[in-house]
């Protein structure tokens, strides 16, 4: 059945216009961005051209023109009698960000998080390799993971001050492996979760795709103000909470102590669940000192960690730690759609997390030194953009000197540059997030200097009112966040 996106929600998404260019194009722009990073998904039907002139405040005919354009784009279809549908050509709805067609060589993406494999991983294969006989004389079922993984993951965290038994480990297909499986194990349809206003848009997708009814809360300096999760709890039953403490997706910041004591003491009152999402907690580029992880301030709160973030994109290992009691839920909610994650995969970290940590090392330095690199060419190429330095993470998250997000990013395709629109961070529609970007420093100094020069170029286009519709010739390249 096609989602109907009313005239009022695509509106809000739309968010006000900034009065630069010719209307038309701003709204097909706009439009075209929230199809590519999924906000509006394929197969939606769209308000007719009347209702949106109607909810934007603009001319008929300048709703004509629009849907024009997104019908000439192959974005749009639209029958009498059936109104306009969302229809992404196959071909440009890969759900690989990396598939990048030959005449798009060139291209730059900067719309994902994940690190290349770094020096040392192929070791970590190979000696994996070694072991796969033992492996293969089991039937590879494992809907709980490999024991010796479980347990060496068991172990860190009782390094870590939190006592744990293999038998509280379950090992998930990645971090939105296990955020799927708590989300379908906790949550029936029309159940409050508590969100933060800014986070992993995936995440949030697929709480709400379990039913979830998600409570954003207010953007603030920090993503977790106490006193606003206070009042949500306050106003309303709520079933979980979902959040990111460490080195937080966007914006990098880490919960404190006396924040994790005041949700803690919040979500107990309130019998709330804390699905504790920890996978960006190694990247700790400046070895800064981090409070314990939140299960020793909650023993309730259900934790993930991935080795996608630790390592490489693709080694899609991710776990679960749970208290004792919800093991089983969790298991027996997993076997209705898969019967554990790669056995192979979970040989090959077990020996990453056994080699003494030069491996992770490696990474880190690597990601270190881009980091570097990028705020550097930033700061010299754009000093319009305040750039902090995050202390850990994967990204800049990086505030524009106005209201542009959006409309740089669409000025960026057309140089041959993807990046995601700092709404699409946001759990409300509207126009929040429009003066904030993230910048990922997962790629090499000298991809990430030429990003810089086209992310300029773009700026530039974007103040001086030159951004024009950006077209392929034989599609729109969409790309997933990671």
């Amino acid at each position: 059945m096609a989602i109907t996106v009313s005239p009022r929600r695509l509106a809000d998404l739309l968010g006000p216009s900034s009065g630069s260019g010719p209307a038309y194009r701003e709204i097909a722009d706009g439009i075209r961005l929230l199809v590519v990073d999924g906000r509006v998904p394929d197969g939606s039907r769209l308000p007719s051209e009347r209702e949106l002139a109607v909810a934007l405040g603009v001319s008929r005919t300048t709703t004509t023109r629009v849907y024009a354009e997104l019908r000439d784009s192959g974005l749009l279809r639209s029958r009498r009698g059936s109104g306009s549908v969302v229809n992404v050509p196959i071909a440009a709805s890969s759900a690989s960000s990396l598939i990048i067609t030959p005449d798009d060589a060139d291209t730059i993406a900067l719309t994902y998080s994940a690190p290349v494999g770094p020096p040392g991983l192929a070791r970590a294969f190979e000696a994996a390799v070694s072991r796969l006989p033992g492996l293969l004389s089991t039937t590879g079922y494992l809907p709980d993971g490999l024991p010796a993984l479980r347990q060496i993951l068991a172990q860190r965290y009782t390094d870590e001050g939190l006592p744990t038994d293999p038998d509280q480990i379950i090992v998930t297909s990645g971090a939105m492996g296990a955020v799927s499986l708590l989300a379908r194990t906790l949550l029936t349809r029309g159940q409050r979760i508590v969100v933060e206003g800014a986070s992993y848009p995936h995440a949030h997708e697929s709480l709400a795709a379990a039913g979830g009814r998600l409570t954003a809360l207010p953007i603030d300096d920090r993503p977790w103000s106490p006193d606003a999760v206070r009042a949500a709890l306050a106003g309303a039953p709520h079933r979980a909470a979902y959040i990111v403490p460490d080195f937080h997706n966007p914006t990098a910041a880490v919960m404190d102590h006396e924040e994790r004591l005041a949700w803690a003491h919040a979500l107990r009152r309130h019998d709330v669940v804390p699905v504790i999402d920890e996978s960006l907690r190694e990247i700790n580029l400046d070895g800064i000192e981090m409070p314990p992880v939140f299960a020793t301030y909650d023993p309730r709160a259900l934790l993930i960690g991935s080795s996608s973030k630790s390592y490489w994109g693709g080694l899609r290992v991710g776990w679960i730690r749970a208290p004792r009691s919800a093991i089983m839920p969790i298991i027996q909610a997993r076997m209705m759609d898969d019967l554990g994650s790669s056995a192979f995969d979970q040989l090959v970290l077990a020996e990453l997390l056994t080699e003494g940590g030069q491996t992770a090392a490696a990474g880190r330095a690597r990601l270190r030194a881009a980091r570097d690199h990028l705020l550097a060419e930033l700061a010299q190429e754009m000093p319009e953009i305040v750039a902090p330095c995050p202390a850990g993470g994967l990204s800049l998250w990086v505030t524009l000197p106005s209201r542009m997000s959006s409309r740089l990013t669409t000025a960026a395709e057309r140089h041959g540059l993807l990046l995601t629109p700092g709404p699409r961070f946001f759990a409300s529609a509207g126009a929040t997030g429009e003066r904030h970007l993230r910048l990922p420093y997962t790629q090499s100094h000298e991809t990430l200097t030429e990003a810089v020069r086209r992310l300029r170029r773009a700026y530039d286009d974007v103040v001086n009112n030159t951004a024009t519709t950006s077209r392929r010739d034989h599609h729109d390249t969409l790309e997933l966040i990671a």
